[in-house]
């Protein structure tokens, strides 16, 4: 469930970075400067005493400010969550508020559909986009090497007993916003090639300079009228986990099947395509039911 306290996690695993020993550069000149101020101490008043303990009090007090912050990040950094849970909180909301939404505009009747009859293909975005403000679109590289974003693009499919519906939508994850939401819908007797494809886009990422070809990876569905519907299903270049893709190979084959036997007026199977799902380890189980008791 999403909560007030897992968004501040959220917001504090994209802000928060591992902390830093100070410099002790600046812990010399504090060094420094307490022993001229003793050696001052002891020319005007002649007391060595007196100089020694306003030197402690003002070198405990100035060493204390200047430790403070690395256990104070320290802390911040130790109370993160960790990325598995990270992507198990994305996929969920993936698998609730976009696919609710996808729902809702797509007016489906759910009494004929099953959550094996839906496919929700995400990606990164990390360019400007209208209606999206630029300062939302955030990354954060993770333990596993990859890059987590905040901004993602999603695309729903629902596989109706005769139509695709297709919903996309651009999603603020941290401040839970939709934008730019479209549909489409092909009839299946309508359909005449569904393929994969390599397509090379260009795209000027947050804080580059010029343009960067980057490889999409399509699903496309081609009715007759020449009409696409085209579905990114991956970007390598942007780095993202594995575990926040989906494999729609066997879409595209039971697709093709069903499209087949309907020419061929052949009894129909039902679509089973398989689902974005949080691939967690026992461990990472075990986590998200102790987040779930707080």
């Amino acid at each position: 469930m999403r909560s007030p306290e897992r968004v501040n996690l959220m917001k504090k695993y994209f802000s928060v970075y591992k902390a830093e020993y100070p410099s002790f550069g600046r812990l010399l000149q504090i060094g420094v400067g307490l022993v001229v101020f003793g050696i001052a101490i002891i020319y005007f008043f002649n007391n060595t005493i007196l100089a020694g303990l306003i030197a402690v009090l003002i070198g405990s007090g100035l060493f204390t400010l200047w430790i403070r912050p690395y256990f104070r990040d320290k802390k911040l950094f130790s109370e993160r969550p960790m990325v598995s849970q990270m992507y198990n909180w994305l996929i969920a909301d993936l698998n609730t508020r976009i696919k609710e939404r996808a729902i809702e505009v797509l007016k489906l009747n759910m009494s004929n559909l099953r959550p094996e009859n839906f496919l929700i293909v995400s990606y990164p975005l990390y360019w400007p986009e209208p209606g999206v403000d630029e300062r939302s679109i955030i990354r954060r590289e993770t333990e596993d090497g990859t890059i987590l974003y905040n901004v993602w693009k999603v695309q729903v499919i629902a596989l109706t007993k005769n139509y695709i519906s297709f919903f996309n939508c651009t999603y603020d994850w941290i401040s839970d916003v939709l934008f730019n939401e479209r549909t489409n819908e092909f009839f299946y007797d309508d359909i005449s090639s569904v393929k994969n494809d390599v397509e090379p886009i260009s795209r000027k990422l947050i804080g580059d300079e010029e343009e960067r070809k980057l490889t999409t990876f399509v699903f496309k569905v081609t009715n007759m009228s020449s009409d696409t519907l085209s579905v990114i299903t991956k970007i390598p270049e942007l780095n993202y986990s594995p575990n926040l893709t989906v494999s729609i190979e066997k879409a595209v084959q039971a697709l093709r099947i069903m499209l087949r036997k309907r020419r061929y007026d052949e009894e129909q199977d039902p679509i089973i395509i398989e689902p974005l799902e949080n691939k967690d380890t026992e461990e990472h189980r075990n986590e998200s039911e102790h987040e779930n008791e707080k």
